[in-house]
C-alpha cells in the first residue's frame, strides 16, 4: 500500500513535467503503471502513462493491449465519475489505431461522457502522443446495483 491507501506501483518512472501520480486501486492497474494525471486547460483531466519495456512488442511499439487496459481505467473512471460515485463495470468497449506509440513515449488520454442513463453510461476517449492520435476508443458501462 502507499501513503494515500492505494496499491503502490510494480516499478518506479519518473512523473512527467507537468503531472502528478494516480492513486491506483486496482493490482492489475498497479502492475501496468503508474499513471499520472493533469488539469488541462479546458479543465477536464488529461491521463498518461509513460511506455516502457513491459508495455511493449519487440518491434519498440506499444502493445494494443495495454492501450486498451489504460483506456478501460480511465473511461472507468469518467464512468464511475459520471455516475456519481458508483461502482461501473465495462460492458463493452470499441477501439481504433490510427497510429502507434513507441518505447519511452508519453501516451495522453482525453476522456469524455456521451451520455448516460440510471444503469447505463457512454464514455469515449481519445489518445495522443502529442499531436499524434493513436487510438480512439467508445465504451458502454453498467452501474452496478440499477436496472
Amino acid at each position: 500500500m502507499s501513503e494515500d491507501g492505494g496499491i503502490a506501483p510494480w516499478v518506479d518512472v519518473p512523473t512527467p513535467e507537468g503531472f502528478g501520480p494516480v492513486t491506483l486501486r486496482d493490482p492489475f492497474e498497479a502492475f501496468v503503471g503508474p499513471f499520472f494525471e493533469r488539469t488541462g486547460e479546458d479543465g477536464l483531466r488529461i491521463h498518461a502513462f509513460l511506455v516502457d519495456g513491459r508495455h511493449v512488442r519487440d518491434d519498440g511499439s506499444a502493445h494494443e493491449g495495454m492501450l486498451m487496459t489504460f483506456a478501460d481505467a480511465f473511461l472507468g473512471s469518467m464512468a464511475c465519475q459520471g455516475s456519481g460515485g458508483r461502482i461501473c463495470v465495462t460492458l463493452s468497449m470499441q477501439t481504433s489505431y490510427p497510429g502507434e506509440a513507441r518505447l519511452g513515449e508519453l501516451v495522453l488520454c482525453r476522456a469524455k461522457l456521451e451520455h448516460k442513463t440510471r444503469s447505463i453510461l457512454f464514455a469515449s476517449g481519445q489518445f495522443s502522443v502529442g499531436d499524434r492520435l493513436v487510438m480512439t476508443a467508445t465504451s458502454l458501462w453498467k452501474v452496478l446495483g440499477e436496472k
